[in-house]
């Protein structure tokens, strides 16, 4: 008898197809020149509109996906882009508070320059100077870095590179700096708000409203076995308490559980979102990790004991002599702790975007970013 594929494997195929084709759907989208909010404001303070498309580096847009920005972009269908524009908040020590829809209102304004998410006050949108080959000319990069060097806080630098093609397809560096000249005396505090933290609001709320309703699950099925939703949650809010809280905390473990269990499914859900094709990035951003690693050693300083300092500050049962190296030890123990938790996070979910976009990456580059269809063809099994 010839055994049949479940409908449930069918149809988790064509999911993780769809989210791939998405996925590379957008990364080629913006190889093949769709401009970035940045470039698109770089381009229209320049006043130049270059006669070919101009194609971002693979590195470029491996990074520009993985960091946070003001615009969230979803996918591409066919030419055109699908984003969202959040709004840009600003205050402005000489104009007081002052708010845009979208990258693309704050580039109309003729205030300000905004370079890879980045804002700065300039007298004018007419760059003072404009270094039009920084990689290729040694003379203009020592020239640019004296510059910079020599007015630290009154120039602001713009820089903008990629690939050029010209009409018989060979590919040129684009890697040029525009120098603008900042407004002096005046400040910008940024309140906006930017994709990572939309994503985590979306993540807030989407645990708000399921844990609400596992609870009052549990309310009207007090002694019941789990249903539904409840019986999906339960196993894991056991391993967190069972498996994690309580063989550390030795009869402790119900008064830190809510932290613990918030800690663990804000996490998850974090990846989760982030194995999507939505560009989400939240545990790879330096900000989340370290926020989280400081709310733990709050939390630690906050319930430590008598016990737990003298060991740090007065270790027991070691030699006097050895008690200062011992401090010495145990404080940057104490400090390296939580500080090896944020890298490690940030390390690992930014190391699983930047293999799989550099996988993808692969087939745009054997194929030539369309221009060789065997060399894609080749490499896409392995992507």
């Amino acid at each position: 008898m010839r055994s049949r594929i479940p409908n449930f494997y069918l149809r988790l195929a064509a999911i993780l197809g769809i989210a791939f084709s998405l996925q590379a759907n957008c990364l080629k989208a913006q190889q093949n020149g769709h401009p970035t909010p940045n470039e698109a404001l770089e381009g229209a303070s320049n006043g130049d509109k270059p006669s070919h498309a101009v194609e971002d580096e693979v590195s470029d847009v491996i990074i520009h996906h993985v960091m946070d920005t003001h615009d969230w972009h979803l996918a591409d269908i066919g030419e055109t882009p699908i984003a969202l524009h959040l709004p840009w908040i600003l205050y402005n020590s000489a104009t007081g508070l002052e708010f845009y829809g979208s990258t693309h209102a704050l580039a109309e304004n003729a205030n300000y320059i905004e370079s890879h998410d980045n804002v700065y006050p300039v007298t004018s949108k007419t760059p003072v100077r404009v270094f039009e080959n920084v990689a290729g000319n040694e003379a203009e990069k020592a020239e640019l870095a004296a510059l910079a060097k020599e007015n630290v806080g009154k120039y602001a630098f713009v820089h903008h590179k990629g690939v050029v093609r010209d009409h018989e397809g060979k590919k040129s560096k684009v890697d040029e700096v525009s120098v603008y000249e900042i407004q002096q005396g005046t400040s910008l505090i940024d309140f906006s708000l930017t994709k990572t933290g939309l994503q985590i609001l979306i993540v807030a709320i989407v645990m708000f409203f399921l844990f609400t309703a596992v609870a009052r699950a549990y309310k009207k099925r007090e002694g019941m076995a789990p249903k539904g939703l409840q019986s999906f949650m339960e196993p894991l809010i056991l391993f967190v308490r069972d498996d994690v809280a309580k063989p550390y905390l030795h009869g402790k473990h119900e008064r830190f559980l809510p932290y613990f269990l918030t800690l663990f499914f804000f996490i998850w859900f974090s990846n989760v979102l982030g194995l999507t094709p939505l560009s989400s990035n939240i545990a790879g951003n330096t900000t989340i990790t370290i926020m989280l690693a400081m709310l733990t050693m709050i939390l630690i300083i906050a319930n430590s004991t008598k016990d737990f300092w003298m060991h740090i500050l007065w270790f027991p049962g070691v030699p006097i002599w050895m008690k200062p190296l011992m401090l010495v030890v145990e404080l940057m123990g104490f400090f390296t702790k939580p500080a090896a938790l944020a890298i490690r996070l940030f390390a690992n979910i930014s190391a699983g975007h930047f293999m799989v976009l550099a996988l993808i990456s692969l087939i745009f580059i054997l194929g030539d970013n369309g221009h060789s269809m065997g060399g894609a063809i080749t490499i896409m099994p392995l992507s």
